[in-house]
């Protein structure tokens, strides 16, 4: 039977996927709703935003966010002389005094482009606009994360769901009633975002057991004890992954134009969608969780968990690969209309990078538990060295396609390069018979209903998931021992939840 920690694991799991799982259904609206209202040259000038915010509240976060969830288990059990408050204080406040001067700098760099005829006036206001979300977001990720290290997913849970249904609301009530324009999408973006972390906030001090927030618990000695935690994972892990993740946005955008870049962002955006549900709810629970073991436990018991869970990882991600694979095709124009159908041979290529970069939270936890921060940073920023040169030489030859490929092989290698070193530091066994299992029932799947029922749209769509997920569960039952057995954890997760009714 799985270990008591293993359970919790799941519930957690189930909290995170909830909350994705709201998600791909705003996305399902949204992604529509903006594709079909936008040109695709101006989806691509959005997603090259996007980048840019992505890049920018990297910056503003300082690493502080990785640095937090390793303190938070060392100051809980009393192995060092700060306070949680301390802990909470120092890096609220040393993140939002960083987004504030990332703004700064953004703004400034706008303007710069702009005078030296780099950039178009409507982009760079566009920017400007949007660089508000900088100072949201970097204060929603200093909230979330402590709640993460404490394990409190219900109320990221509940955060999220509200979040994501403001967002929806406000996103649709500006497009379809007020302003058809990029400018009304930041606009609605940015009113959504901010009450939502207003939420959260008065949800979080209306507690009894908040930590305490003031400038008073700030304390200079820890915050340069994260900094020197966290700025190496910022600079050589956050920043080289998001390179890793979205450099190829500025190589498309240069080399072949908006209208390229807004096929691949379609293609790409689907599958974080994807993503998101099936896969990152594993690695966003899984850090705290074998950070605190490892602190109570001991090594041995954390390679345990470790070990089971990335079995568990494999088979979730197998048949994504290859169902996204199969109902692809018919669920990119379906969603995103017609004039998106060209990208969806992109989609395999690109979620089967994305499955590798979510297993790295397990496959390098002992880089994480160890604090190999430099390691760590070295492996992710090859790894997006060799993501650019890719770009650089496959683009060129064929097209958007080399950027999906690229994708694939530099997320692979930084995977695949932290399971090796990481190994030396807590021994985590590849799941190889999970792996050739998974891999099996997948391709069987993939081959059944490649071909079956073509031309129906979301109808096609919704016929080969339902029949995909019943054919890969009963044939990765039988194939897995280890399938069965998260079988019936989940089965009595259930049986658990109709008790209480």
């Amino acid at each position: 039977m799985p270990t008591s920690p293993l359970r919790k694991l799941v519930v957690q799991i189930s909290h995170y996927s909830f909350a994705s799982t709201f998600g791909l259904l705003a996305g399902l609206i949204t992604f529509p709703l903006l594709t079909h209202t936008f040109s695709v040259a101006d989806y691509g000038i959005m997603n090259l935003i996007s980048a840019t915010l992505g890049v920018s509240v990297a910056l503003a976060k300082l690493g502080l966010q990785h640095s937090l969830l390793r303190y938070y288990s060392e100051v809980r059990t009393g192995k060092i002389a700060y306070t949680i408050s301390q802990l909470f204080s120092t890096s609220v406040i040393g993140m939002l005094a960083a987004s504030l001067v990332v703004v700064v700098v953004v703004n400034l760099g706008g303007v710069g482009l702009l005078l030296a005829g780099k950039a178009e006036s409507r982009v760079v206001l566009l920017g400007s606009i949007a660089s508000v979300l900088i100072i949201i977001q970097t204060l929603e990720s200093s909230l979330t994360n402590y709640l993460r290290a404490e394990m409190r997913t219900r109320v990221i849970l509940n955060f999220q769901l509200a979040k994501k249904a403001l967002t929806l609301a406000m996103i649709c009530l500006v497009i379809l009633g007020i302003s058809k324009t990029l400018g009304g999408f930041y606009a609605a973006t940015i009113t959504s975002e901010a009450l939502a972390i207003t939420g959260l906030g008065y949800a979080l001090f209306r507690s009894t057991d908040h930590p305490s927030l003031g400038v008073s618990h700030f304390s200079r000695p820890l915050y340069v004890g994260l900094l020197r935690l966290g700025l190496p994972m910022m600079i050589g892990y956050e920043m080289a992954g998001i390179v890793l993740s979205v450099g190829d946005r500025y190589i498309i955008a240069g080399m072949l134009g908006p209208e390229p870049l807004g096929l691949y962002s379609a293609a790409y955006n689907l599958c974080e969608y994807v993503q998101a549900v099936a896969l990152s709810a594993v690695g966003q629970a899984m850090m705290p969780t074998y950070m605190r073991m490892w602190d109570e436990k001991g090594s041995e018991a954390t390679t345990a968990f470790v070990a089971r869970s990335l079995r568990l990882y494999t088979l979730l991600a197998a048949p994504v690969i290859a169902g996204l694979g199969i109902v692809g095709p018919e669920l990119l124009p379906s969603l995103a209309s017609a004039k998106y159908a060209t990208a969806s041979h992109l989609i395999p290529w690109i979620i089967a990078g994305m499955v590798f970069d979510g297993a790295n939270s397990m496959v390098g936890a002992g880089l994480y538990i160890h604090r190999r921060t430099k390691t760590i940073s070295v492996i992710v920023l090859c790894g997006a060295l060799l993501n650019v040169g890719l770009n650089v030489v496959l683009i060129p030859r064929i097209g958007v396609l080399g950027a999906a490929v690229a994708t694939l092989i530099s997320y692979g290698a930084t995977s695949t390069t932290m399971l090796t070193v990481g190994r030396k530091q807590l021994p985590v066994p590849l799941p190889l018979r999970s792996v050739a299992g998974a891999a099996l029932a997948s391709a069987a799947m993939y081959a059944l209903l490649y071909r079956f029922y073509p031309g129906h749209k979301l109808v096609t769509v919704g016929v080969r998931a339902v029949l995909g997920v019943a054919f890969y569960g009963v044939a990765i039952a039988a194939i897995d021992p280890d399938a069965r057995g998260f079988a019936r954890l989940a089965w009595d997760k259930v049986r658990s939840l109709r008790g209480r009714d």
